[in-house]
């Protein structure tokens, strides 16, 4: 079952997040599926490196504090995994569950063969974006390998309120709300929340390019489902999102984790399946659209009514 569910007792239009504690770590490791996730980023890095990968001339010192944060947190919260070795700028380390060792310098860029924040990214099952931490909020740097209907190139130079410019109307009041709520985060802080989708598939990357795929079968595919396949064939995508200012530049980290699980296993605990029903129901017509619901719920709601005990 979802580590993080993200469904309440009603529909709630907001960021829905809270503060992270200083116990709780930034990076989540799943290992079940960790070794998967990063074999998978790696190949898609491989084959089209500038369609997962972008940078730029601002965002170059800025990687290496992103790198220092990550592996900083990686080797607090998860010392079975990951070791973490520094005496001044020289980083010894080791990731046990990969069986890789590095050793560079921070700052030196001759030290690793990628870019900080590519090279980074190929550790965790994160997705990692860098946003300048002011009221505009643009892009200038990511490495986004399972992104839900965007990529990285296209958001690069755009600003927080842009790149939320699809947000269906009834929600837009929470997408300012969000960006004062980020504008005043203060460095060293993090903010998180999860979001959610219902999908007809478990594939991590839906970026983009593979748009117009996925919703030709999805239009097959919905049609067809009944209250008795629904289950199995309906999965829900989760995002952990986490928004980290830095402490020594005006920059803030955005944290992606995607976790999917089938409706089936989310449904076999009553309660679950009552509050997925109960944000479904609320849902504001443009939220239902904007997420692609109403063709799913001839077969998802009388399926959650039944699993939620009618």
């Amino acid at each position: 079952m979802l580590k993080y569910f993200p469904f309440g007792e009603r529909f709630e239009p907001g960021m829905g997040g809270r503060t992270l504690q200083a116990d709780e770590s930034l990076i989540d490791v799943e290992v079940p599926a960790y070794l998967g996730e990063i074999a998978l980023k790696r190949r898609l890095l491989a084959d089209a490196h500038g369609d997962y990968f972008r940078s730029s001339n601002e965002a170059a010192s800025v990687e290496w504090e992103v790198v220092e944060l990550v592996l900083k947190d990686l080797a607090a919260h998860y010392p079975d995994y990951f070791e973490l070795e520094r005496q001044a700028e020289r980083v010894q380390w080791h990731n046990r569950l990969l069986g890789e060792r590095a050793h560079f310098a921070i700052g030196d860029p001759s030290c690793l063969a990628l870019s900080p924040l590519d090279w980074v990214g190929r550790q965790v099952q994160e997705d990692l974006v860098l946003v300048r931490a002011d009221d505009a909020g643009v892009c200038v740097a990511g490495q986004l390998c399972f992104p839900n209907g965007w990529d990285i190139q296209s958001r690069l130079g755009q600003s927080f309120l842009a790149v939320h410019r699809p947000t269906p109307e009834s929600t837009m009041g929470s997408v300012h709300a969000a960006a004062r709520l980020l504008r005043a985060l203060k460095p060293g802080k993090t903010f998180w929340r999860t979001s959610w989708n219902f999908k007809l598939t478990t594939q991590l990357d839906l970026s983009t390019k593979h748009k117009a795929a996925y919703k030709r079968s999805f239009n097959e595919q919905a049609p067809q489902l009944s209250e008795n396949d629904v289950g199995q064939r309906v999965f829900v995508r989760v995002e952990r999102q986490t928004f980290t200012r830095l402490t020594r530049s005006p920059y803030m980290l955005f944290g992606i984790h995607t976790y999917n699980s089938s409706l089936a296993d989310e449904a076999s605990d009553a309660e679950r399946a009552r509050a997925m029903l109960a944000v479904l129901r609320g849902a504001p017509d443009d939220v239902k659209t904007y997420k692609a619901i109403f063709p799913l719920e001839h077969a998802l709601v009388p399926y959650l009514k039944r699993a939620a005990g009618g």
